[in-house]
Formats: C-alpha cells, sequence, structure tokens
C-alpha cells in the first residue's frame, strides 16, 4: 500500500518579480533576506561588467566596463545606439574567437603558443589605451 508524500517543506511564490521561499518547518516567521542582498535592494541592480542594458526606447545603452579593457574601469558609460551595435558587433567577434582558439587547442595545441606572445604586456597596453580612447569618445567625455 503506496502513502501519499509528506507535505512540502517549502513554499514558494512570487512577489514583486522576486521568488519568496517560505520555510514551513522552521519555528517563528520566515527568515529574511540580509539588507546586503539585491532582494533587500529593489532599487538597485546588480552590474555585470560588459553587458548591455537598454535604459531608454530611443536606443540609449548603459555599458558598465572591466579593468581588462579599460584603464579607467570599471566604470558605466551610456551610449547611443550606433556605439551599443558597435559594442554588440565586438562581443559577438570575441564569441566567434573563443570558438577558434577552442577549436585550435583540441586540433593543434601547438598553435597555442601564440597566445603567449598576444598577451604580453607590451603588446596589449597600446589596445587597452586604444579601448579607452574609443570609450571615451562614445560617452562623450573628454580623452
Amino acid at each position: 500500500m503506496r502513502h501519499p508524500p509528506p507535505p512540502s517543506r517549502y513554499r514558494i511564490y512570487e512577489r514583486d518579480r522576486r521568488l519568496v521561499v517560505v520555510d514551513h518547518w522552521a519555528t517563528g516567521r520566515p527568515a529574511q533576506a540580509s539588507p546586503t542582498t539585491a532582494a533587500a535592494n529593489p532599487g538597485r541592480r546588480k552590474v555585470v561588467p560588459g553587458k548591455l542594458d537598454r535604459i531608454a526606447f530611443d536606443g540609449r545603452t548603459q555599458f558598465t566596463t572591466h579593468r581588462l579593457f579599460d584603464a579607467k574601469g570599471p566604470r558605466t558609460i551610456t551610449l547611443d545606439p550606433g556605439s551599443a551595435s558597435v559594442i554588440g558587433g565586438v562581443k559577438v567577434a570575441l564569441a566567434i574567437t573563443a570558438a577558434a582558439i577552442v577549436f585550435v587547442a583540441v586540433t593543434a595545441p601547438y598553435l597555442l603558443l601564440l597566445l603567449v606572445v598576444l598577451l604580453q604586456p607590451k603588446l596589449r597596453q597600446p589596445i587597452r589605451r586604444a579601448i579607452t580612447a574609443w570609450l571615451d569618445r562614445a560617452a562623450g567625455q573628454p580623452g
């Protein structure tokens, strides 16, 4: 004879576009999230470097940079639609490049030694300065 499963310990529901978990076995009232979490600060968004966040219907976008490619980073800049599409294209090109590197690593791993040469600081610094200057121009800031 099969018995029905016991009632669930947790109840999950959505409130203000957030999931809330209630533990029915806990004594007292449900535990609250700490004030440092994003759920306690509904006006704050988690900042993810490299993510394009559309902020207006006209195509303006906020972009958070990273210290890897921006000498003034991390910073959040507002881009016009043209600059945002350029960054979107660069992200696609980087994804294709990453796929090509994985393919080369599987088929001819000795060619990965070229990455050691390309990742030298003397070669990276001019590229990083050029990216920072382009981001300054796209954000309308003086270089």
